[in-house]
């Protein structure tokens, strides 16, 4: 397996392809499998990387203090990449992931040329994040990140009736889940102020999201207004994850964003 020792663990990380690199960035409670449509459809048209953050999937355990998470897979990344030879990259990542790679491309603008936000969150102190109740209810809902996943399968198969593809996926991710560390994924995530680093980004930004989550709609809307040169687009019958309800739909819409930002040539992109 492709793994290498980096800042104290191990980092799960698969390429493929030549061109262009494109890095995919999972969510909390997931791992690289996240986009497996994704890598079947772009391995031949540029160098598709993805990579389980520490904490997750088969990379080795979070070992930092929450307050340093975040940073740390910031830097888990970076020296990734240099290890690969990479100069620059295109950043696409998912729901929380989003936060890390805006932070992680304000920190090392020289390494990143653009952005895809799916599914992204806008600020993690907006007040509903502030609230005690809300907090006290959110605290709560981790008791079932330990539950026996079983107990949550069909309530899964029902809520992606429409997108088997998806529940397959998600099903596999919620069998393998480490819930403690993605607990502190999320509490490191809630003492992030993103507005901070998206009002810096320089680099163009798509953001993507589903029509079936009026919450996320919202959330992503909020983002994408904060940052200074980004498109929304809101794919039809989709839900988190937009990416897996419709891979077709985003994985075209995808390309053309490569191809806008002269990352793969109309002649190579296969359309």
């Amino acid at each position: 397996m492709p793994q290498i020792q980096l800042n104290g663990t191990s980092i799960y990380y698969e390429t493929y392809g030549t061109g262009v690199p494109v890095v995919f960035i999972h969510d909390h409670l997931t791992s690289h499998h996240l986009f497996e449509p994704q890598i079947e459809y772009f391995r031949d048209r540029v160098q598709v990387i993805v990579l389980d953050l520490r904490g997750n999937g088969l990379s080795g355990k979070m070992d930092v203090e929450v307050h340093r998470i975040l940073d740390t897979q910031c830097e888990d990344l970076k020296e990734l990449l240099r290890r690969l030879e990479l100069l620059s990259v295109i950043l696409v990542a998912s729901s929380g992931g989003g936060v890390l790679a805006q932070k992680f491309a304000v920190q090392n603008p020289e390494l990143v040329r653009a952005l895809v936000l799916v599914d992204n969150c806008s600020s993690g102190n907006d007040s509903m994040k502030n609230n005690r109740i809300w907090g006290i209810i959110e605290r709560c809902s981790w008791i079932s990140y330990y539950l026996p996943p079983e107990l949550l399968l069909r309530s899964l198969r029902i809520a992606y009736n429409k997108w088997l593809p998806a529940y397959h996926i998600l099903r596999n991710e919620l069998l393998h889940k480490r819930p403690t560390e993605g607990i502190k994924q999320r509490i490191a995530l809630r003492q992030i102020d993103i507005l901070a680093y998206a009002v810096k980004l320089q680099v163009p930004v798509l953001c993507v999201t589903g029509s079936q989550n009026e919450w996320r709609l919202a959330q992503a809307s909020k983002n994408a207004s904060m940052l200074p040169s980004a498109q929304l687009v809101v794919l039809d019958d989709a839900m988190y994850p937009s990416h897996l309800c419709q891979p077709q739909h985003f994985n075209r819409l995808l390309l053309n964003f490569l191809i806008d930002q002269h990352a793969v040539h109309q002649r190579e992109s296969g359309l």
